[in-house]
């Protein structure tokens, strides 16, 4: 700094009090003590509150939510931290997670306006519908809605805690049938008594609304 202070003036331009330690740190030319500056500028994790660690080269590596900007240590993304299922944001330690019994949690302000059960969500999908036939998109086909658990649409998700990143899961699903055949694509030509070099394709036959059932994972806003 080039400059000399009485002891007692020489002081933190965060807590204000006297520094006296060798060693300090300098932001332009305002003194710190090394904590003071440390609560100032170095970034807490959104999770567990701590001072996020620097890695082996000296640098503070985190992650944080695309959307929300919530900042984590890599280390919860392996530590079992519960994810809110609806807005993916991860449960602080001073907070807790509404679980909903199959794996999944709910944070409180996506609980608040969660549909629970098959007979809440029924006003949407009528709405839905009646939008659809506004637009002349009528759907004749009376198709059940049902809010199901999650393993009803995921039956195997037990690697989705496995490795640092966050896997998708189905939250939706509209069941129908369907049948395939083999349908000639280019005619054989006949060879002696027999017909030659017939080319066939796979095709899907879908009967018209064969739409059995919309199935959609509960708990959701």
């Amino acid at each position: 700094m080039g400059m000399y202070w009485h002891p007692q003036c020489f002081r933190c331009s965060s807590c204000t009090h006297p520094i006296r330690e060798t060693e300090f740190t300098l932001l332009g030319a305002e003194p710190y003590h090394k904590l003071c500056y440390k609560e100032l500028h170095h970034p807490k994790c959104d999770v567990c509150l701590q001072f996020i660690a620097t890695n082996r080269t000296g640098l503070i590596e985190y992650r944080a939510h695309p959307f929300w900007g919530q900042k984590y240590c890599p280390s919860h993304e392996l530590d079992r931290t519960p994810r809110c299922c609806s807005c993916e944001k991860m449960e602080p330690r001073n907070t807790k997670y509404m679980s909903l019994g199959d794996g999944r949690s709910l944070c409180m302000e996506c609980l608040d306006s969660a549909v629970m059960d098959t007979g809440e969500c029924q006003p949407l999908y009528h709405s839905i519908r009646d939008y659809y036939e506004g637009m002349n998109m009528k759907l004749d086909q009376q198709i059940p809605m049902l809010l199901v658990e999650r393993q009803a649409l995921n039956e195997a998700m037990e690697g989705e805690c496995k490795g640092p990143h966050h896997m998708p899961e189905t939250r939706g699903l509209c069941l129908s049938e369907e049948q395939t055949v083999s349908s000639i694509l280019r005619r054989p030509r006949i060879g002696g008594h027999r017909l030659l070099d017939m080319r066939t394709q796979p095709q899907k036959l879908t009967r018209r609304c064969e739409v059995t059932a919309i199935l959609v994972l509960y708990g959701l806003p």
